[in-house]
This record gives C-alpha cells, sequence and structure tokens, in this order.
C-alpha cells in the first residue's frame, strides 16, 4: 500500500459509505483501542457519542495553529448516508485520551473542504508524516474506512482500531483463546485457564491492506485473515494510565507455530494479561501490527473465578456520558406510530438535572426561526431554530428537551428520539439550549419542566445548499 499523502486522504474522504446508520439516541457503547509506536495507549469499551473536537493547544503558544472546535459527529456532506449526529472514530479516540487524563488528546490539521481532520498526534504519540513518511490510520471492524474520522458513524458494539504507521501493509494481529473458536462479532475480552495446565491460544493476521466499507461487525473469516505463525505472545505490562507494553523479552513468552498457535502454562493465580507482538525491524518497530489485550483468568485452587476483571475489561465513560447514559435508561420507550401532527406529551418529565450534553451546533440549515406562544405552567419557548431553542422560564427548574425525528413514509411514518438534553436554570428568565447538528428533515422537540405540561414544538431543517 501507498504512503498516505494529503491528497489521498481528500481523494479518499470523498467516497460515501453506503450503509445508513441508526439513531442515536443516547451516548454509545464501542470499543476503541490505540496502537501507538511502541505501546498501546489506550483499550478498552467506552461510552461516546460525537461532538465538537479541536486540536490541542500547541507548546509556546503557536497562534497560527487551529485549535478552533470542529463539529466530529459523522453529519458531513462528503457522508450525506448519515442522517443525524453519531459517534465517531476521531471524537471516540478523543474521549479515550480524555478518560486516562492525557492532557494533549489531539493534534491535526482540519481541511474545510471535507470537514474532517488529517490527525498527526493521539495522546503522547505524535507521527512526523513529512520526515518519515508515518501517519495514522482508522480500522473500524477490522477494515481501513473510506473516510475520515469525523465522518464515518459508529455502531453500537463497533471495533475503533487507530494504528500509527497504518499504511506500510504491516500484518494486523488478533489474539484470541483457541477454545473460544471466535469467528465474528464482539472479540472477547478475557478468557480462563487451568492453574498449572496448558492454555491454548491462537493468532490470526488480519490483512492491512486496503480500504472499505467495514462489516455490521467484526469477523474473522479464512477470506480476511490467516494463522501467524512467529508472533510472540507474552505478559502485559500496564501503567498507571494504563498505557500497554508487550514485554516480548519476559521468559513467559511463547511463539506461535504454523497453525498460529501456542499453549502458555500459568504458575500463580489470578488475573494475568497478554498481547501477541513480533520481533523488531531496523528502525525499532514492530513487524506486524500488535493484537488485542487478553486478560485470562487463573483460578486457585479450589476457586471457580478471579473476582472483578480489570477496570479495563469495563465500560469506562466520561461522566456526562454516564448521566445521559442513566437518564435515557431510565426513560427509554418505544415511540408511538403517528401519521399526522403528533399530541403532547401526557405527563411532566423527571430527569434529573445534568450538564448539558449536545452536540455541535450549525449554521447551515437555513431555516427561520419559528417563533411559540403559549405559557405553560411557567415555560414558555419564544423561538426554535436549527441551531438554538430559546426558552423562558418563570421560576428556576430543570427542563428536559427531547428531539425525535420524523421517519418512514406515508402510513408507516413515526418518530424516532434522536437526542435529549437536560438543563439546569437557577434562576427565572432566559434559558438558551444549543441543539445539534441536524440533517435535513422534520422533527418533533418536546419541552418539559418539572412541575409543568409538556410543550411540543415542529422543527424543519432544509438541506443545505451546495
Amino acid at each position: 500500500m501507498q504512503i498516505r499523502s494529503i491528497a489521498t486522504f481528500a481523494v479518499v474522504s470523498m467516497i460515501t459509505i453506503l450503509a445508513a446508520s441508526p439513531a442515536q439516541a443516547s451516548p454509545t457503547q464501542v470499543v476503541v483501542r490505540i496502537e501507538g509506536r511502541t505501546k498501546t495507549l489506550f483499550e478498552g469499551p467506552i461510552l461516546t457519542e460525537g461532538h465538537d473536537v479541536h486540536s490541542s493547544e500547541p507548546d509556546g503558544g503557536n497562534a497560527a495553529e487551529d485549535i478552533e472546535e470542529h463539529p466530529c459527529d459523522g453529519i458531513n456532506p462528503n457522508d450525506p448516508e448519515n442522517a443525524i449526529p453519531g459517534p465517531t472514530p476521531t471524537a471516540a479516540a478523543v474521549d479515550a485520551m480524555s478518560l486516562i487524563g492525557e492532557t494533549k488528546q489531539l493534534d491535526g490539521q482540519w481541511y474545510p473542504g471535507y470537514e474532517d481532520y488529517l490527525v498527526k498526534r493521539l495522546g503522547s504519540e505524535e507521527e512526523n508524516a513529512e520526515k518519515e513518511g508515518k501517519s495514522w490510520g482508522i480500522l473500524v471492524n477490522n477494515v481501513l474506512t473510506n473516510v475520515g474520522g469525523c465522518q464515518y458513524e459508529l455502531r453500537a458494539d463497533d471495533e475503533v482500531l487507530w494504528i500509527f504507521n497504518a499504511f506500510e501493509s504491516k500484518p494486523i494481529l488478533g489474539l484470541f483463546a483457541a477454545s473460544e473458536d471466535y469467528i465474528s462479532g464482539e472479540r472477547p475480552l478475557t478468557a480462563t485457564a487451568q492453574l498449572d495446565k496448558p492454555f491454548e491460544v491462537e493468532v490470526a493476521a488480519y490483512n492491512g491492506d486496503g480500504e472499505g466499507r467495514p462489516p455490521l461487525r467484526p469477523e474473522r473469516t479464512s477470506a480476511n485473515t490467516e494463522p501467524y505463525a512467529g508472533a510472540d505472545v507474552s505478559p502485559v505490562s500496564t501503567s498507571e494510565k494504563g498505557f500497554e507494553t508487550v514485554e516480548t523479552a519476559s521468559p513467559g513468552t511463547v511463539t506461535t507455530n504454523n497453525e498460529g498457535k501456542a499453549s502458555i502454562v500459568f504458575t500463580t493465580p489470578g488475573w494475568h494479561r497478554i498481547k501477541a507482538g513480533t520481533a523488531l525491524d531496523k528502525e525499532g518497530e514492530e513487524t506486524a501490527i500488535r493484537s488485542n489485550r487478553l486478560d485470562v483468568c487463573v483460578p486457585a485452587v479450589g476457586e471457580t473465578g478471579c473476582g472483578e476483571p480489570p477496570a479495563e475489561d469495563r465500560v469506562r465513560a466520561l461522566p456526562q456520558y454516564l448521566e445521559t447514559h442513566r437518564e435515557e435508561t431510565a426513560t427509554q420507550h418505544e415511540e408511538t406510530p403517528n401519521t399526522g401532527e403528533p399530541p403532547p406529551a401526557a405527563g411532566p418529565s423527571a430527569t434529573p438535572a445534568s450538564t448539558s450534553t449536545q452536540t455541535p451546533t450549525s449554521t447551515s440549515a437555513q431555516t427561520p426561526a419559528q417563533t411559540a406562544s403559549s405559557l405553560v405552567a411557567g415555560l414558555s419557548v419564544e423561538s426554535i431554530g436549527p441551531a438554538r431553542l430559546l426558552l423562558k422560564l418563570a421560576a428556576p427548574g430543570v427542563a428536559t428537551v427531547k428531539i425525535a425525528h420524523l421517519l418512514g413514509k406515508e402510513h408507516h411514518r413515526h418518530f424516532q428520539t434522536v437526542k435529549t438534553i437536560t438543563v439546569k436554570a437557577s434562576e427565572a428568565g432566559a434559558l438558551q439550549v444549543k441543539l445539534p447538528r441536524l440533517a435535513a428533515g422534520s422533527y418533533r422537540v418536546s419541552i418539559s419542566l418539572a412541575g409543568a405540561q409538556t410543550v411540543v414544538k415542529t422543527l424543519t431543517i432544509r438541506r443545505r445548499r451546495p
């Protein structure tokens, strides 16, 4: 594969993904792995959603650097199949770096014509594409994406893999417990072995060459993988932040045979972390992309388990996503099919206050603001437009805004919730709520206030002119 240049990036950014993405009503769970030059920067399941992204403040404060926030939520003229905002590989990587406390989550060059970044740094790993010809690349479900990281919209349980120096056609290793006979779906994060008995693992090599449309779920087939001989399956040292280093020089390292298999004997009980890597080349880099992590439970004699799995195997989330996730779980319900104007909801909202989780606003949809009128138990809607909602409260309170997209045709039309925003007003008066970027279409916006009747308004987003 040719090394990626800026021109190539521009070309692949124009290719659209044909599969429509589902509506995103709450933060979405995906698996994120970021493989740096010499170590794994992040690995594990997280909750994420599309949001504004910006490059880190450069050392020395170079004002020429673009550190403005830019939308990164899948709504993009180069990928028109995405109808509503959703999680993206770049936003997910920024969230992952934030979770481990990295102050420089991302550096990149923003291309206005494609509304996307060419990523140059993730966390502590910075490329030097001009001198080294090595660039960050993205795989989703084991396939290099054919659009940028702010354009591709992720689905629940997608596996996102960022790779430093992704375009040298290196094989991408996958590590599995042989007993799992893994073929497709979520890749197992843990396995169980017996004390002092052989535990068989296998390493498969995914083809790292070529871009395309990722499948709906991760797959391991004879068409896209083959057994990898000579891989070192080794213990892993994990830093306080969670950086993982494969200890290939460890006496516990085993090497895969021609069938890609090897056996490990664990002599101590508890959790054991392993990954597959390879020998270093003359430039000090591995000859293949190191594998996913596998945490192996080895129960003590007389025990059946090892207690809670390591924290990295459990779902992690930034505080605002946890709050939104709890709210959506508590209030989630099926939307009633509707062939006409929706009636107002019957009762007040009991959603607790939280930090607003809205996604970036957009000024591209040129729909005039719609004025509202009535005051309902201390709540009035002053105006609603593509970018903002202006409320007026007669007293302090918590307002919940639910946005639903009108889908389907004729008698099969129905509303599907795409976003819920909860904001707290500490005093009476005007309250401005930034709305997420929405694709062209019709929406129902329901605004509720604790102790008040729900107000329902319609919002039409017109297609942006080219």
